[in-house]
């Protein structure tokens, strides 16, 4: 093999190896960012199903419990209602508790009642503190009821995991710009008898940074449309054994995840070609 094949061999195997490296890193980024949108997904999710349960008065008349409903649908803390009768609330506990219940009693006990679900912007302790609050004014409303814990441990634990989330992720960044840029700086390397004659015939350095800035360019791009391609096939393994996992995500997520991927790529593999 000749010196100049021997050097095209080289070039070739460092051209690889950056791309591959910066696939991987930018692989390793997109599942994070993946699991960080899925996650506010999940907490709108938790928090939309957050029930807030008013028990109406026995003698309330089907034209009120309807006005009512009405009402609570304008507002704009309400994501649905559902109306329960005392006859559905009977055989809702009956099913629960394996027995007939009004065969002992002999009258049914238990209200009507509206399950009202919040919207995820309400669904925290303090604003459904003042719904509550507001509600029981209500001359329909005999009673009004949630669990309060449920709400106080989604937003504590929403909380520390963003954290977690983002101290993982400034992390990881950390390791991909050190790993990419090695791995260019490498590349460089290699060419640095190349550059240094350029240099003796006077080129500037925005005239030697150039070419390297055009071909980091085009390392970064395939090295992020392959970290998609693993990203998809990764989502399709998801889809077939963990379907639940992508139950909250939907194309414009995707759309954006994959374009953060893109554009980090561009971003980390031109810095990191600069400052080599």
């Amino acid at each position: 093999m000749s010196g100049h094949q021997y050097l095209r061999s080289r070039t070739r195997t460092s051209n690889v190896s950056t791309i591959v490296g910066i696939a991987l890193v930018l692989f390793m980024l997109g599942v994070l960012g993946f699991l960080a949108l899925n996650a506010r997904a999940l907490e709108r999710y938790f928090k939309e199903n957050v029930r807030v349960e008013l028990f109406l008065k026995r003698d309330l008349k089907e034209v009120d419990v309807m006005q009512f409903r009405k009402e609570l649908d304008t507002e704009l803390y309400t994501h649905e209602t559902h109306y329960i009768t005392a006859d559905e609330a009977a055989e809702l506990l009956k099913n629960d508790l394996g027995e007939d219940f009004l065969g002992v009693l002999g009258s049914n006990p238990l209200l009507p009642s509206v399950e009202l679900r919040l919207n995820a912007n309400h669904a925290h302790a303090d604003s459904l503190k003042w719904i509550v609050e507001q509600l029981k004014k209500d001359p329909r409303v005999q009673e009004a009821s949630y669990n309060a814990a449920v709400v106080e441990n989604i937003d504590a634990n929403v909380s520390r995991l963003g954290l977690l989330v983002l101290g993982f992720a400034l992390l990881l960044l950390i390791i991909a710009i050190a790993l990419i840029n090695n791995t260019i700086r490498l590349a460089i390397y290699s060419k640095r008898f190349l550059i240094h004659t350029m240099h003796l015939v006077g080129a500037t350095q925005w005239f030697i940074k150039k070419p390297f800035i055009g071909q980091s360019l085009w390392q970064g791009v395939i090295g992020a449309v392959l970290a998609i391609g693993l990203l998809v096939g990764l989502l399709q393994l998801a889809h077939h054994y963990m379907p639940d996992l992508l139950a909250f995500t939907d194309v414009p997520t995707l759309a954006m995840l994959f374009a953060g991927v893109v554009l980090l790529g561009l971003v980390i593999s031109v810095i990191s070609t600069w400052f080599a």
